[in-house]
């Protein structure tokens, strides 16, 4: 094992944070086209039950930063401990307390926006001892050249930076296993809504990639 790269993150070894999405903000990411955004911040919010993983959401609501998106607020109404701020990284003494009780050194983040809150969040993180990898395209910035700058910088310092569908796949691992019946109601119901342009099913049935037949 010789990069953060080839380090497997399991439902056993990680945690899952959610920064920032909040109504007041989801509208100033344009790196990512606002429906297609919408889309991948959905899938992502399905893996914290999917894969039972603790669960941290950074933000509040107020006039300013508006309401938690609806997929996000189910996240709380289910448990997931929540943690507002007034710093642009979420990694306060009582998140990093809530982190250590875990006892997990992984954590998947992704938030608005990866130049900001995000890339501090992780950065910190990063400093603190932990493997970190950030979700790119459910977080995302105003700015292209903001965004690839960030994720230069959080992959020099030591994150891996992923997609959603690589992030579920990996976690999941086998689609006839324990998740895959999870796993494939998230990528059918979300997976060709995140792709920009003509998709064309070429599998035999028409039907695209079934799960594999139980023995």
């Amino acid at each position: 094992m010789t990069t953060a790269a080839l380090r497997r993150m399991t439902p056993d070894s990680a945690v899952i944070a959610y920064v920032d999405y909040v109504t007041g903000l989801d509208n100033l990411i344009t790196t990512i086209p606002g429906k297609v955004f919408r889309n991948n911040i959905q899938a992502f919010a399905k893996m914290s039950p999917l894969f039972a993983l603790p669960t941290a959401v950074f933000g509040e609501e107020n006039q300013y930063y508006g309401t938690f998106l609806p997929e996000i607020r189910t996240l709380i109404d289910a448990g997931a401990s929540t943690f507002p701020r007034t710093t642009p990284s979420g990694c306060t003494s009582a998140f990093m307390t809530w982190l250590a009780s875990t006892g997990r050194r992984d954590v998947i983040i992704g938030g608005i926006s990866i130049d900001n809150c995000t890339l501090h969040t992780a950065l910190d993180l990063l400093r603190a001892g932990y493997n970190v990898q950030v979700v790119a395209d459910v977080s995302g910035s105003n700015s292209a050249l903001a965004e690839a700058t960030a994720i230069d910088r959080l992959r020099d310092a030591g994150a891996v930076v992923s997609g959603w569908l690589n992030t579920l796949t990996e976690l999941g691992t086998d689609f006839a296993g324990p998740y895959g019946q999870g796993m494939m109601g998230i990528i059918q119901q979300h997976w060709p809504a995140s792709t920009i342009g003509q998709v064309r099913d070429t599998t035999p049935d028409g039907h695209g990639m079934q799960l594999p037949t139980q023995g």
